[in-house]
């Protein structure tokens, strides 16, 4: 579970936003509160909900966090991830590095076991950014590298450096837990535009491949633009490489009120795709006449039961676009939900939806603004002084109490 996530000079996030987790002590003990299994005492909400204005970058928040996932993850000959880290387009920013911090919990060091805690960073530059001047297209062309890369341990709450790596490939340190020697090739291998990590999981470094891993993982649970869109063909082959998820995503449906008995694939003239058997229907249909609403349940299930099934991060923009309130509450319900939701899988979402609101604790809510320069802001409504616990956050939002109420005119 993630307990933390920072980022700074990323987009429209100007100064560093920290997306804190951890729930205060004060808090009484709920059941859609998980236990952190690596730090006593502390406690993570299972669900995470960022509301805001438009524009306001609650993508983007969500966006910096699958960003580093994907980058310390890359394959070597794909460029894309680390060429797309845009800085906060200002005079001030534009030559500063983009930063990225996380910390969460892994079973990394001991696979199987408890997991303990982690704090990965990561912080990319553009070579050559003027200070003046400065346009989107002109940074397209400029050099970009890992200006610092770090990945820390914390066995009894003090923090352990197991790899870190300054002023680009040119110096890195890594601990006895990746078995590499100081002088290693493979630790000379490290290009500037590639991470640590990636790098040492193309090497066949055992611990580096568990990580690069599981980030992977974490990013088959996401529809934002990191791996390409989840169309019809990365499905199929999401679910030929998890077999188990076919029937879970077949039995979701067929539970739901769509009145779909069953969907098939099968190979057509395009290739293969989805056919769905309606009640009263005597032919098979197929996707593209199904509705937008049927099309965005069919790419949510698989991606929301895969990390339920591995204890993973599923992050999800605008969740309930052409979705039921309905529907997306129950989907929430599954991650809170300790039968559904055993392993302790958590779910980071945007929403418009307000009518999310009034099912909520303020634990799971963050509302995401922008400054009158420009700049990403966030906090939590537990921040909010005075919110009771037993009031109706959906009234208290509109009333402007919570904040991230938009205007228009």
């Amino acid at each position: 579970m993630i307990h933390a996530f920072s980022v700074a000079n990323y987009l429209s996030v100007r100064e560093e936003i920290v997306l804190d987790l951890r729930i205060p002590g004060t808090a009484p003990d709920l059941t859609c509160f998980r236990k952190s299994q690596a730090r006593p005492g502390v406690r993570l909400p299972a669900v995470v909900v960022l509301m805001g204005p438009n524009g306001s970058g609650k993508t983007t928040v969500l966006s910096a966090l699958a960003k580093m996932f994907q980058i310390a993850s890359a394959d070597l000959g794909d460029q894309k991830p680390i060429g797309s880290v845009l800085p906060f387009m200002s005079s001030e920013c534009v030559g500063r590095p983009s930063r990225f911090c996380v910390d969460l919990e892994a079973d990394w060091l001991a696979p199987g076991e408890t997991p303990t805690a982690f704090r990965y960073v990561l912080e990319v530059e553009r070579v050559g950014c003027e200070a003046d001047g400065h346009r989107l297209e002109d940074l397209a062309i400029n050099d970009v590298s890992v200006r610092r890369e770090a990945l820390f341990h914390f066995p009894k709450g003090r923090p352990r450096r197991l790899m870190e790596r300054c002023e680009s490939a040119e110096r890195i340190y890594a601990g006895p837990e990746f078995g590499l020697r100081g002088r290693d090739d493979r630790l000379r291998a490290v290009r500037p535009d590639a991470s640590v990590i990636s790098t040492l999981d193309a090497l066949n470094v055992p611990l580096a491949g568990l990580i690069a891993e599981r980030f992977r993982c974490y990013l088959h649970s996401t529809n934002l633009d990191v791996r390409g869109n989840l169309g019809t063909d990365q499905l199929v082959t999401m679910l030929d490489m998890y077999p188990g998820l076919m029937d879970r995503m077949r039995n979701d449906i067929q539970c739901s009120d769509l009145g779909i008995r069953d969907v098939e694939i099968k190979e057509g003239v395009a290739g293969k795709t989805f056919w769905f058997d309606h009640a009263g229907v005597d032919a098979p249909i197929p996707i593209g006449f199904e509705s937008r609403g049927t099309n965005r349940l069919l790419h949510l299930l698989p991606q929301i039961n895969l990390a339920l099934d591995q204890a993973g991060v599923a992050v999800f923009d605008e969740i309930d676009a052409d979705l039921h309130v309905d529907i997306v509450e129950e989907l929430m319900h599954w991650f809170r939900s300790r039968e559904r939701n055993p392993l302790g899988a958590q779910l980071l979402l945007t929403s418009h939806n307000v009518g999310l609101l009034d099912n909520m604790e303020k634990e799971e809510l963050y509302i995401v603004e922008k400054s009158r320069c420009g700049a990403t802001r966030i906090h939590g409504a537990q921040e909010v002084e005075g919110l009771r616990r037993d009031a109706r956050l959906y009234s208290k939002y509109r009333a402007g109490v919570i904040g991230g109420v938009p205007n228009i005119g």
